[in-house]
């Protein structure tokens, strides 16, 4: 049976690629700096640090895998779009998909970023909007989607570039806004946004994962946009994840400034992407949310389980 690796394994993405795969019925290589437990008998786990290349080589030599889903890369929160490490992981993952290719490898789906288009047309499709990065990360995805369509045709290897739009669900970095509005209503604190007026394409973490592994299995060459094409403003975001913990008291709409360059739209058209790999969205945003909501209170209870 076909072995799938998928490297950041144990992050927010790679987590819920391993599981999608383990439901399809493949074998699965897990990647991961940390040590990893997925306590199935179909993945095999192994702790390799991509930004070591030597190391990365060695894995791969004894590993072998014919496909890969790179989903690692440094957290996406913080200070991470304007961070000079995007440049360490542009270099690790050019390295990373040299080394698959020399070890056998055959396919790969490199995780993406929306953050790659030029957010000032608002409206992004692959074909017609500019790819013109306004972040550090962004410079660095489009670097690595152009080096990867060079390396593709004189090596032979076969490629598809999921692009997530915005992400969202259990196990995201509380420092996010779902996550972060989620945690303080729960624990019963304020939630304070800005104007809340930005409007956004949200996709829940099961759907893009879902759209990482349908793009890996199918046939599709180069870029597919993940995207669910429904417009949602921050503010409705925000309020929606108030009414359903009933929370809508410790909202505080206004209460931060947003970034004066801050674009206003950003959305993906979802068309292409059931075209190219037979994929679309499955949660609706309720849905999402309630998932997430329940997720995050069974992982406060769990921690205060611990602590009694």
């Amino acid at each position: 049976m076909t072995k799938v690796l998928v490297t950041g394994a144990s992050g927010f993405i790679g987590q819920r690629c391993v599981q999608h795969l383990l439901n399809r019925d493949f074998n699965v290589i897990a990647a991961s700096r940390t040590a990893l437990d997925f306590r199935d008998a179909r993945v095999e786990t192994v702790q390799v640090d991509l930004l070591d290349s030597a190391m990365t080589r060695l894995a791969l030599e004894k590993l072998r895998p014919t496909r890969m889903i790179h989903a690692a890369w440094q957290p996406v929160h913080g200070d991470v779009m304007a961070s000079p490490r995007n440049w360490d992981w542009l270099k690790a993952s050019i390295d990373l998909i040299e080394a698959f290719r020399e070890a056998g490898g055959e396919r790969v789906a490199v995780v993406g970023s929306c953050a790659e288009y030029d957010w000032r047309y608002g409206i992004c499709r692959p074909d017609t909007t500019p790819l013109v990065a306004g972040s550090i990360y962004g410079a660095a995805k489009n670097a690595l989607r152009n080096s990867l369509d060079v390396f593709s045709k004189s090596s032979g290897l076969s490629f598809v570039w999921p692009r997530p739009f915005f992400i969202y669900g259990p196990g995201e970095n509380p420092t996010r806004l779902v996550a972060h509005v989620v945690r303080s209503l729960l624990e019963g604190r304020p939630a304070e946004i800005s104007h809340g007026r930005q409007v956004r394409d949200y996709l829940h973490i099961g759907d893009v994962a879902s759209g990482i592994v349908a793009s890996l299995l199918s046939d599709h060459e180069g870029p597919v946009d993940l995207a669910s094409g429904e417009p949602i403003s921050l503010r409705e975001l925000v309020l929606e994840v108030a009414r359903q913990t009933g929370r809508e008291d410790l909202v505080r709409i206004g209460a931060r400034q947003s970034p004066p360059d801050e674009a206003p739209v950003v959305l993906g058209d979802p068309g292409p992407a059931e075209a190219a790999i037979g994929w679309r969205r499955e949660l609706t945003l309720g849905a999402g949310i309630a998932d997430t909501i329940k997720a995050a209170r069974q992982s406060m209870a769990g921690q205060e389980k611990t602590r009694a």
